[in-house]
C-alpha cells in the first residue's frame, strides 16, 4: 500500500462540561465486534418501526457544552438528526 494514500484520521474528541476529551486510540477489534452485535440486535428489532439505529461515528450534541460519539444509539425523534450530527438526546446511547 502506498503510504501517501493511507487514510489519516483526525483524533476523535468528545466535549464534556465544556472540556475537550481526546478519545484514543481507536477501539479494538473485540470492542468493534461487541458494538456491531449490539447494533445488529437493535437494528433487527427496530426494523419496520419508527425508531432508527445508528452505529459509531456520529457526533451527538447533547448540549452546547456536551458532545459525545456513542458506539450505538437509537433515535425515535427524527427532528434531532442533521447532516453533520445529532442535536438533542437520543432515546438510547450505548
Amino acid at each position: 500500500m502506498n503510504s501517501n494514500l493511507a487514510y489519516k484520521e483526525k483524533p476523535r474528541k468528545e466535549l464534556l462540561n465544556g472540556e475537550t476529551i481526546l478519545i484514543s486510540p481507536r477501539p479494538s477489534i473485540d470492542h468493534n465486534r461487541v458494538a456491531s452485535n449490539i447494533y445488529y440486535a437493535f437494528h433487527t428489532f427496530l426494523t419496520n418501526k419508527p425508531c432508527e439505529t445508528f452505529s459509531d461515528g456520529a457526533d451527538v450534541h447533547l448540549t452546547e457544552n456536551d458532545c459525545v460519539i456513542p458506539d450505538v444509539m437509537i433515535i425515535c425523534n427524527k427532528d434531532i438528526i442533521k447532516r453533520n450530527g445529532v442535536y438533542g438526546t437520543p432515546d438510547l446511547i450505548v
